[in-house]
This record gives C-alpha cells, structure tokens and sequence, in this order.
C-alpha cells in the first residue's frame, strides 16, 4: 500500500505539469469554439470555371482543377477598405486594377506600404474587408517566407501530386536548381529540413518557387521571390519562371528588384496602403516624379546591399559564397543516388570525454567529490528507506501479536510498544509514517 501511495506521489508532479500545459491550450481553444459562425463572403471569389461557386481560397495552395480557357481567366481588383483589425490604424484603400491571361502585374513601394496585405486580401485572407474581388480560374500564393518540411527535394516540390518527369524537369530548370541539385548528395533524394541536409535562405525560395510552378495554376501571387536569391540566380528565375514558364499565366509580382520592371505589363506603386500610381514602365518615368523617386531610393538600397555584401566576400569570400548560394558552380554531373543513411557511433564512451567534461564544469576535484556524494547519499538514503519500511512492519507485529501473560519480551523496545495506550500508539504510527516520507521525498 505504501509503494502504491509513493508511486502516486510522483505522479503529483507530472499531473501539476500537464495541468499547466493543459489551462492556456483549452483557453485558446474555447476561445476559438465561441467564434461565431462565419458566412463566405460574396465579395471575395475564386471560381475554378464559368459555372461553378465554389471558392478556392487557400493560404498556399489550392488543388489546381481543370484548367480553363484563356479568355475566362482573369482577375478583378477593387479594394475599397481593407485591414486586419477593426479600426486599425493601417489599412488598404481604393486599389484597382484588372488582369487577364498573358499579363505581369508588378506591385512596388517602400516597406510598410501594403504589398504583401494586398496579396493576402486576393486570396480573401484579410479579415475586415469592403470592395470586389474576382479570381476566376485556380491560383497558387508564394509566401515571402519560404518553407520546406522535413523529406526529399522531390515530395517537398511534387507536395502531393502525382509525378510527372517531364513537368518536374521543367521545373526543375525554370527554377534555377539544376547546379544545386548536382551537389546535393543524393539528388532530388536528398533528404532536407530538421531531418537532413539544411538548405541556404535562396535555396529555400527557389524549391518554393518550384513548388508553386508545378501545380501549374492559372493564377500566380507572388509575393517577393526574388529577394533571397543573388542578382544573378535572381535573373535567371525572373528569365527562366515568372517571364518564360509563366509567361501565358495571370502572374501578380510583389517585388523590389527594379531591373524587371521594364518586363511588367502594369506597375501598381502603394504607399501608406493606397495605390497612388498605375501605369506601364514608360508611362510612369514619364508623368509620375514619385515613381522616379521610389526607383532611385530602392536603388540606393540595393546599392549599399551590395557594397555590406561585396565587404563580406573580401574578409571570407569562400565560406560565404558556399553560404548563400550553390548556384556559382557550372558542374551539372548527378552524384551518387543512393539512399540516405542516418550515421551513428557507436560502443562506449571514452574516459577522457568524461574527465573533460568535468574539468570544464567545477573542476575534476570538486566534481568528483560531488558526484560521490550524490551517488552516496542516494544509495544510503534507498538503504535507509527500506530499513525504516521493514522496522515499521516489525513494530507492527509486536503491537497486534497475541501474547500470554507468563510471556514476557526479551527486547526493551517491544515492551515500550505493548505498553503504549491507543492515543501514544497512533501518534507513534505517524512519526513513523513521517520520517518515511520524508527519506522517500
């Protein structure tokens, strides 16, 4: 009975934590429960074809339907108000504009000025909203933060689908990976994420950007790819993906690298979350002396980057070329596809590792010593624990065993036990019961 109730003891501890865990999670998740039950909002619409009213509104991705005829895809944008909270102090504001088939919609301004909101209120992410939206035909959002998750190269750009060599070589090219996919141990095998190999912030963009290429949707919102990579991995992905391979796609482009521009069938400029300017490349270095300024300032800060980056490469140039990107390297020849295999030592653990490690501690001295008094003590301590457990049972005995009254106890303290009265005995029991729970403890 008394393991039972020492056993319960430990558990005491355990439960405090969980109960810990458990108080802010069902808090959150009451508070989610007590929502009230939203309706689709007509305002915001994604249909996949000329008759259907289903919405496909998704933060990354959205199951690509059959595709549709070229003239019914097309996008409407009349954004009237639009923010996060109620009475926010931020909000986006008269934003319109159309795009059909075939067209680059580069949205531009300084940070802080509602490109990226602008993005997430097209895919009905933005939670207060007043205004029209249209997206008619199947689209595909690329965050600015790219993700992998933990397995192959190949499952984190196919993300479900089925596969499809040819597609997947295109891909594969359009997003400028085929140098880095040559030095990856194991090609598109190579396992990636917390699990295997760690992949540079543009390697990162560019699997994204691969990924979005494959569900090969009619819409593309894309909201900054390019600023991960290098200017010359970042030329060859505006070439290569978003000017050829989507180049008969609805294609929306937040971005800050000015030297693509020139390619945009219309440029929307935002500042302070409304659009102040929209118009072709031309059109606006002509008329709009804010648009002049915004491309001198964001060419100012490429500058300065690329002075903070050319410093750096004098002081490490190798380490940090390996670093950033893989893309440098012209070697195209596939390494070794064999599986992966997770790599382990094993047998025991050398002395010296131990006696270093407590000489970078307190000391191999006072370590020692710590460590036998610990060991020490827990040992004497268990010993004493079952010591007392037995003495209390033994007393116990003396106290409920049947004597005669020519018997009389050859131990002293077995007298003092047959003698106690009812009042002296349970208090005897609970200084027992006491000292046993405190050597347990």
């Amino acid at each position: 009975m008394l393991m039972h109730l020492a056993n319960a003891l430990l558990s005491i501890g355990y439960a405090i934590r969980h109960l810990a865990n458990y108080l802010p999670a069902a808090k959150r998740i009451q508070v989610f429960l007590l929502f009230e039950e939203s309706q689709r909002d007509s305002r915001l619409e994604s249909t996949s074809d000329e008759s259907s009213s289903d919405i496909h509104l998704s933060t990354h991705k959205t199951d690509v339907p059959p595709k549709l005829t070229k003239n019914l895809c097309k996008v409407e944008c009349n954004v009237k108000h639009a923010q996060w909270e109620q009475n926010a102090v931020f909000s986006l504001k008269n934003i319109i504009f159309h795009a059909h088939p075939g067209d680059l919609i580069c949205i531009i301004g300084p940070v802080g000025s509602g490109k990226s909101s602008l993005l997430q209120t097209l895919t009905g992410e933005i939670a207060f909203f007043d205004g029209k939206v249209r997206l008619r035909g199947s689209f595909c959002y690329v965050p600015q933060e790219p993700w992998i998750f933990s397995s192959t190269v190949k499952k984190n750009i196919i993300f479900g689908k089925n596969y499809d060599g040819h597609l997947f070589r295109q891909v594969i090219r359009a997003a400028a990976l085929e140098a880095d996919l040559a030095l990856l141990p194991n090609g598109v095998n190579t396992m990636v994420g917390d699990q295997g190999v760690m992949l540079s912030g543009g390697q990162k963009a560019r699997v994204n950007m691969a990924r979005a290429l494959y569900r090969d949707a009619d819409i593309y919102l894309l909201d900054d790819p390019l600023s991960a990579v290098d200017v010359k991995v970042s030329k060859q992905l505006f070439e290569r993906s978003i000017k050829t391979y989507l180049g008969d796609k609805i294609c929306i482009l937040v971005t800050h690298q000015i030297q693509f521009l020139e390619n945009a069938t219309k440029i929307v400029v935002l500042e302070n979350g409304g659009m102040i300017e929209m118009g072709t490349y031309d059109e606006l270095l002509t008329t709009s002396s804010k648009f002049r300024c915004l491309l001198e300032n964001i060419n100012q800060q490429e500058e300065q980057g690329a002075e903070q980056l050319e410093s750096l490469n004098d002081i490490q140039p190798r380490r940090i070329t390996r670093c950033v990107t893989f893309s440098e390297t012209e070697n195209d020849e596939p390494l070794s596809s064999s599986r992966n295999i997770e790599k382990k030592q094993e047998n025991s653990v050398n002395s010296h590792i131990y006696i270093s490690y407590m000489r970078a501690g307190a000391g191999f001295i006072f370590s020692t010593i710590l460590i036998i008094l610990l060991f020490g003590g827990r040992e004497v301590t268990f010993i004493f624990y079952n010591w007392w457990l037995a003495k209390w049972s033994e007393d116990e005995g003396h106290r409920h065993r049947y004597w005669r009254n020519c018997t009389t106890a050859k131990n002293k303290s077995m007298n003092t036990i047959r003698s106690m009265n009812d009042t002296g005995w349970n208090h005897y029991q609970q200084q027992q019961f006491n000292i046993y729970s405190g050597s347990y403890m």
